[in-house]
């Protein structure tokens, strides 16, 4: 018989139907596959070593001749088991062909053994074998006295019904590779073609217990203790006991010549030689004296136990912690990127991280997400109420005041220049931050800097405290600072004190903001208004011309307006008993 086993190293790239199984029986004469029809199966001695002879029923009929088998030989008539004999779903061959799949693939690689049987997935032929062979009352044979009451056709037509599913069903592509690319090497000290790490967590646990010795413990029964008789060392004890019992040979109450009486046969030796210093050279097979083992204590085994218990608590603790980190995916860096770009309020979801070493990682998933789910509620909830007490009743009036609430925060912000890290604005869009418009952030504003460290600086020690700080808040080195200063000074000075700031942003060619920050400074610290002194001040501009008297006004009037035409009128009417305050109330 000519058996071939059909390979599938790639499941996506196979051509071969699902429905075939792993074996192919083909005819020793024609090689016509006879894997699902009935074969001819020659019964002679001669032929019988190895897989045996297998002829088709064709070459049988037309009686071919071939190697040692001849036509007259006896045979046997191979149909298939197309018949239940375990269980009412698995025919006889698929029973053999799994059988076969274990021999050969070995227990527990479930996938190379549905490959061999061809017709039943992975988890069916390890469902399959738990509860035919292992789960068995009659371990570990299955029950061998079942008989089904199946319709022959019936059952091959589930099993074709069975075998279309699967062909239609499309097969899943291979896994990828799992490669220790550089990023996880470097980042976690993985291997994940091993499944360990470079440094295990708790790494030191060993050190606990790589010294301990046991002496000769007698706590436990010792010698009371039941043998196994099919333990190596209890059948080499059993054995060296066998021998020296046949080493005693007595004839007529004498020993034998060459057996010792103690039964310990001598073994023929040489001499060593004797070395040129007078001394013999060592034996190889000489044993080294040894001390005997040590008698343990009560409280000497009682401790060596405890320390074995506390070294086998810190492994359990190490599985675990390897097992979280596996099953929780947490080791491949894409996925844990992409989920921390998720909208997630983080502190929030930091307070249950310790509940992820009580669940699953689905549990924990449904959980943490049912909270944040009950946390956008509550938000929601608030929003809601503040809409209410405002008096906000509709969408279109909700989409309204978020946008005017935007702009009067951003003019705010604006006006002062800066967004400082405890501005009350930031805490407020904190607040708000479940509706859509008002956690959008502010349109073309950046977060602000940190501020700059001026500690080894040159010439720092020219400035004073204030202008260091400035300097420090505006990101700006002092002798940069020291040239827009003199600048600013001296054009000041130039123009007699009439010097704009908008025309100091044109002379000084920075950040219009820099500028205005350093402008306000110099202002409020007078260096501007010093640099004036000694300057001739420029004449006044010449006054307004007089406004002209209407021909008819009503007395009040004629007077206030008589009253602020010149600071002359306008000091007679106040020498006349008229004033200020008078004045004021009468206009």
């Amino acid at each position: 018989m000519t058996i071939t086993n059909r390979k599938r190293p790639n499941p996506a790239e196979d051509i071969i139907a699902i429905s075939e199984p792993g074996v192919q029986i083909e005819c020793d004469m024609c090689m016509v596959d006879l894997t699902h029809s009935i074969r001819i199966k020659c019964a002679d001695p001669v032929c019988e070593p190895g897989d045996g002879v297998d002829i088709c029923p064709r070459c049988f009929c037309n009686g071919v001749e071939f190697a040692k088998h001849k036509n007259f030989h006896p045979y046997r008539v191979v149909e298939l088991h197309s018949y239940p004999i375990f269980d009412e779903d698995w025919p006889a061959d698929e029973e053999l062909l799994l059988i076969d799949g274990l021999i050969n693939s070995g227990l527990g690689n479930w996938q190379a053994v549905a490959e061999h049987v061809g017709t039943r997935t992975k988890e069916e032929c390890e469902r399959h074998y738990n509860q035919i062979y292992v789960d068995s009352p009659e371990y570990p044979l299955p029950v061998m006295d079942r008989s089904f009451d199946v319709d022959q056709d019936e059952f091959q037509a589930r099993k074709r019904r069975r075998i279309n599913k699967m062909n239609e069903a499309a097969i899943a592509p291979p896994p990828a590779v799992v490669v220790s690319l550089p990023g996880v090497h470097e980042v976690a000290h993985y291997l994940p073609g091993r499944l360990e790490f470079e440094v295990e967590n708790d790494n030191e646990a060993e050190d606990l217990i790589k010294d301990l010795e046991f002496g000769l413990v007698f706590q436990y029964g010792g010698s009371d203790m039941p043998e196994d008789p099919n333990d190596a060392d209890v059948k080499a004890r059993v054995k060296w006991l066998e021998e020296r019992a046949q080493a005693h040979k007595h004839v007529n109450g004498k020993t034998i010549p060459g057996y010792p009486v103690n039964g310990d046969v001598k073994s023929e030796t040489s001499t060593p030689a004797p070395m040129t210093n007078g001394t013999t050279e060592p034996r190889d097979d000489d044993d080294e004296l040894v001390d005997p083992p040590p008698f343990e204590t009560e409280d000497s085994t009682a401790f060596k136990l405890a320390l074995i218990d506390m070294y086998a608590d810190r492994v359990r603790k190490r599985k675990e912690s390897k097992a979280f980190v596996l099953d929780r995916g947490l080791l491949d860096i894409k996925r844990v990127k992409e989920k921390e770009k998720e909208q997630q309020p983080k502190d929030f979801v930091a307070k249950f991280k310790a509940f992820a070493r009580l669940q699953s990682a689905e549990d924990y998933e449904a959980f943490l997400n049912g909270m944040i789910y009950e946390l956008m509620l509550r938000k929601r909830i608030m929003n809601l109420q503040e809409w209410r007490r405002l008096g906000l009743t509709s969408p279109q009036e909700v989409e309204r005041y978020d946008r005017e609430r935007q702009q009067r925060i951003q003019r705010q912000a604006i006006e002062r220049g800066y967004f400082p890290p405890d501005m009350q604005t930031k805490k407020e869009l904190n607040e708000r931050d479940g509706t859509p418009l008002a956690a959008r952030p502010l349109a073309g504003r950046k977060p602000p800097q940190s501020a700059l460290t001026l500690a080894g600086a040159p010439s720092l020690h020219l400035l004073n405290s204030a202008e260091q700080t400035l300097c420090s808040q505006l990101r700006i080195l002092p002798r940069p600072y020291l040239a827009v200063k003199e600048t600013l000074v001296r054009e000041f000075a130039r123009r007699g004190g009439r010097l704009r700031k908008k025309e100091a942003k044109e002379i000084v060619k920075i950040d219009g903001t820099k500028v205005n920050k350093i402008w306000d400074f110099l202002v409020q610290a007078g260096v501007l208004k010093l640099a004036t002194i000694g300057v001739e001040p420029a004449p006044p501009p010449p006054p307004p011309p007089p406004l002209p008297v209407p021909l008819a006004l009503p007395a009040p009037e004629q007077d206030l307006q008589m009253q602020f035409a010149t600071p002359d009128a306008a000091a007679s009417v106040n020498g006349a008993g008229l004033t200020p305050a008078s004045s004021f109330m009468s206009f």
